[in-house]
């Protein structure tokens, strides 16, 4: 069998055969484990933040609460720059809406099981989340271009960002990216062959990505719509279908709707801390909060007496009231600040130069970056051009620049202050980086899929692939 022949059959093997999800996702997850061994300091040495203080909580039998100590911080004490809080609440809870519940019960389960604050645990099903998100994100692009494929699965295996985050941090965002990528390989299911249950398969992960993070609500809807453009069938079937996948994802959130309406009696409360959330990216991605110490300590002081949701809508009212005196500020510092900083670097990190940072960090992130932005800047003329023939022949770059657009309007406006908010627009800059590893990948793969052990290899695969 000549060279070309043997690449021909092991890239059709790269294409079919199931195993090969198996080795992305094992190199994905070891990588992540010896992160892990080598970062892991204990459960008592480990930082953790709102989801795991909730669901210390819910297992402690104090229900979805967050304490009044951290409640002071969140609010408050993080924006205070000299004022202090008077005689502030130090003991006792108080039900929250602040995150949403995906992620926080996942948590609940894990310590119900393995025992409260057991982070060990917590971080090696993050660490299997992340590398099934490897796998997924082979999947999406392995039926047009398998070498391409597994050159994006492995460089995001390896990308320090991402599995530096599973491995050492409790947060929601490794089950985010999983959801994410989810969605991109839907719509790729829905071009090739559309069905009603498929269609609720993607009302489903819709509800979840919307009960892990709020931010990808705009996102997810954009996706059902394409998803409705990709849809070949007659157009009752399709639009019957979206009916059905938009029924589903109500039907995921509707537990959390419900909650919150007997909790703080308003209908719909997706999420309580809005104005929380804008005032602090003022506060650490723009020029600083609108709101003064004094009146903020004023508004502590009130809000012991409310609901969360009312604290916050008392906060928001305060930012709506002074947006006229400082609208040109936002319009043109807060919000060029906010893009800055999801494109480049939070504050906190900006003068970081170490080396630990930039060989785990910036350096991989310019890189990729780098690697992406010609694809990406390409796609982007072309869909301008020739919108239907883009729309429907590169449906993993257009999801991914569905992605990069929401939630950069998203960060752009409430602000980008921790680093965490840009890993699943890195997740989606690796889409169209294969682009452009596609000629190095090609080679590798040609010497390798040529060496003699995998040639005799595609020679027992031979007569398998042509009954195939």
């Amino acid at each position: 069998m000549n060279r070309a022949s043997s690449g021909t059959l092991a890239t059709d093997g790269l294409r079919q055969d199931r195993l090969w999800i198996g080795y992305v996702f094992g190199v994905a997850l070891l990588f992540r484990v010896i992160i892990l061994c080598v970062t892991f300091a204990g459960n008592d040495a480990s930082e953790y933040y709102d989801d795991v203080k909730i669901a210390l909580n819910v297992v402690g039998g104090k229900g979805y609460a967050i304490s009044y100590e951290y409640r002071n911080w969140l609010f408050y004490e993080g924006i205070l720059k000299t004022a202090r809080l008077e005689d502030p609440i130090l003991e006792g809870t108080r039900t929250t809406a602040v995150k949403q519940p995906a992620y926080p019960l996942l948590l609940a389960g894990l310590f119900y099981a393995f025992g409260p604050k057991n982070l060990l645990m917590v971080f090696l099903i993050n660490a299997m989340i992340s590398s099934i998100t490897v796998s997924v994100l082979f999947l999406c692009l392995r039926g047009t271009d398998p070498v391409r494929a597994l050159a994006v699965a492995l460089g995001a295996a390896l990308y320090p960002a991402f599995a530096f985050h599973a491995a050492a941090v409790p947060e929601s965002t490794s089950l985010l990216l999983l959801l994410v990528a989810a969605l991109w390989l839907w719509l790729s299911k829905i071009k090739e062959r559309a069905s009603g249950r498929l269609w609720v398969v993607g009302g489903a992960i819709g509800g979840l990505a919307a009960l892990t993070d709020p931010v990808t609500l705009p996102f997810i809807v954009l996706c059902f719509w394409y998803g409705l453009y990709l849809d070949q069938r007659s157009r009752g079937k399709r639009f019957a279908a979206f009916a059905m996948a938009i029924a589903v994802g109500f039907l995921v959130v509707s537990p959390w709707l419900g909650r919150n309406f007997l909790v703080f009696n308003r209908f719909p409360v997706f999420k309580s801390g809005l104005g929380l959330v804008f005032n602090q990216g003022l506060e650490f991605s723009g020029k600083g909060s609108w709101i003064g110490d004094e009146r903020l300590v004023a508004l502590e002081k009130a809000g012991r007496k409310l609901s969360e949701l009312e604290e916050d809508e008392a906060i928001r009212r305060e930012l709506v009231s002074r947006f006229p005196s400082y609208w040109r500020e936002y319009v043109t510092y807060d919000i060029p600040h906010n893009l800055l900083h999801l494109g480049w670097d939070v504050p906190r990190y900006w003068d970081n130069y170490s080396i630990r940072y930039l060989a785990g960090r910036r350096i991989p992130y310019l890189l990729l970056l780098g690697l992406a932005l010609p694809h990406l800047l390409r796609t982007t003329a072309r869909l301008l051009r020739q919108p239907r023939r883009i729309l429907h022949r590169a449906v993993p770059e257009v999801s991914a620049l569905v992605l990069i657009a929401t939630f950069t309007v998203v960060y752009g406006l409430f602000g980008a202050f921790h680093s965490r908010y840009r890993l699943p627009v890195e997740l989606g800059l690796f889409i169209f980086a294969g682009t452009m590893m596609q000629p190095i990948a090609d080679l590798v793969w040609r010497w390798w899929a040529s060496s003699p052990l995998v040639g005799r290899d595609s020679e027992r695969q031979a007569p398998l692939a042509r009954e195939a």
